[in-house]
């Protein structure tokens, strides 16, 4: 299958946004809260996360995250990814790309940006919860928004953490993915 552009997808790589993937975690296994109880931010669920991605499906895992962002391995504060996930990333082919810390309303949320430009530039799959519907009307770069119009629901994927045990796993739907390259759908049935 093809983007937009003529370019053959890449579904051996995969661009992950960090703070998704650990805000989650946080929320949901360690029970923490926005306001009062610590960081929100946990490496442990970024940890399950690339572990899963690159043991169970063989995944080349780009990492996305804020430089010198706060957050909690561990139960300690740290303002640097951990050296395993650094590692992790590197042996599966993938990296760690630290979103600059830039200022303005426009650029509240640059990691999600820089998320979708990653896995555009790779032409590959991109793991965050986040549905980008501002991103689809919003982004700047007419390329970059029209592969994420047409091609988002091939490529993004979602994720949960089980909140008992604290284990990821990839949300997959039930449409096969040669269904959603070719832009087509099943009909849907009513019961």
């Amino acid at each position: 299958a093809l983007d937009p552009e003529g370019r053959p997808f890449d579904l051996s790589t995969v661009v992950v946004n960090f703070a998704n993937v650990a805000c989650t975690y946080g929320e949901r296994v360690m029970k923490r809260k926005t306001m009062g109880t610590g960081l929100l931010f946990d490496y442990e669920g970024v940890r399950r996360c690339v572990q899963f991605l690159t043991e169970q499906l063989g995944l080349k895992v780009v990492g996305v995250v804020y430089e010198n962002n706060w957050g909690v391995d561990k139960a300690q504060e740290i303002r640097s990814v951990p050296n395993d996930i650094v590692q992790m990333c590197e042996v599966s082919g993938g990296s760690i790309e630290l979103t600059p810390r830039v200022t303005g309303q426009q650029h509240r949320s640059a990691d999600d940006e820089m998320t979708i430009k990653c896995a555009y530039n790779r032409n590959c799959r991109f793991l965050d919860n986040d549905n980008y519907h501002d991103w689809r009307r919003g982004l700047h770069q007419d390329r970059v928004r029209t592969w994420l119009e047409k091609c988002q629901d091939f490529l993004q994927m979602r994720f949960y953490f089980d909140s008992g045990l604290g284990t990821f796993d990839t949300l997959d739907g039930n449409i096969p993915a040669a269904m959603l390259a070719s832009g087509t759908t099943p009909p849907i049935r009513r019961y």
